[in-house]
């Protein structure tokens, strides 16, 4: 139902409504104060947005006395993508899921020439995806890609993927450094507040985490401020 009104879906108000729950699930009286809208405003909005599956409602179990309140979520995952070019005009909706995360993760947390350079590692080095749990992307500079790996298999991982070099169709070289723990290591490192981990794990975005074992940790880093 989402493809049958994305223009509207997307525009301004909408969208600083769908951010702010993308960003944390919240109940319309916190939108208000965060949007400085009015709650009928808001109340509206979010109706037409439930109205479209977009958004949905849920009772929350706090315990205190009262009435629960109502908190919205996301109802689903998708990307609205516009093509505008020579001979081609067209906006399309894709639903995200386990297949298409991973690609959707490094086109919107890299530039357009690492992007390349990502794709063409993941792709040929297939065997780093099975063998890590979790995969995040760190920074980048004009020789290298810096990613935060989470695996068991450490040894394996270290021998042979900590520094690799991807070329790409213009004779471009990008060192591609992996930076590799188990979850021990990290759990270890961040109660014990260890500089290094507490920076890398503030710093990194999600780039491959089908079970959100990198989220996890990076919402632990956050309660440790």
């Amino acid at each position: 139902m989402v493809e049958e009104f994305t223009s509207e879906i997307f525009s301004s108000n909408k969208w600083v409504i769908l951010k702010e729950i993308a960003e944390n699930p919240q109940s319309p009286s916190d939108l208000a104060l965060k949007t400085n809208t009015s709650l009928s405003n808001i109340t509206q909005q979010l109706k037409l947005l439930e109205a479209y599956k977009v958004v949905r409602k849920e009772k929350s179990e706090e315990k205190n006395a009262g009435k629960p309140r109502t908190i919205y979520y996301l109802n689903e995952e998708l990307v609205y993508a516009t093509v505008l070019m020579e001979g081609k005009a067209e906006r399309k909706v894709f639903h995200i899921d386990n297949n298409n995360n991973m690609f959707f993760n490094v086109l919107f947390s890299m530039s357009p020439e690492d992007l390349m350079f990502m794709l063409k590692f993941i792709f040929k080095y297939e065997e780093v995806l099975k063998k890590c749990k979790s995969i995040g992307f760190l920074k980048s500079t004009k020789d290298s890609i810096e990613l935060f790996l989470i695996t068991d298999q450490l040894e394996d991982i270290r021998s042979k993927f900590s520094n690799i070099f991807i070329d790409d169709h213009h004779g471009k070289i990008k060192k591609i450094i992996n930076w590799s723990h188990n979850e021990f290591e990290i759990n270890d490192g961040l109660n014990h507040k260890d500089r290094y981990f507490m920076d890398m794990i503030r710093n990194v975005q999600v780039i491959h985490d089908p079970n959100s074992i990198l989220a996890h940790v990076k919402e632990v880093r956050e309660n440790l401020k």
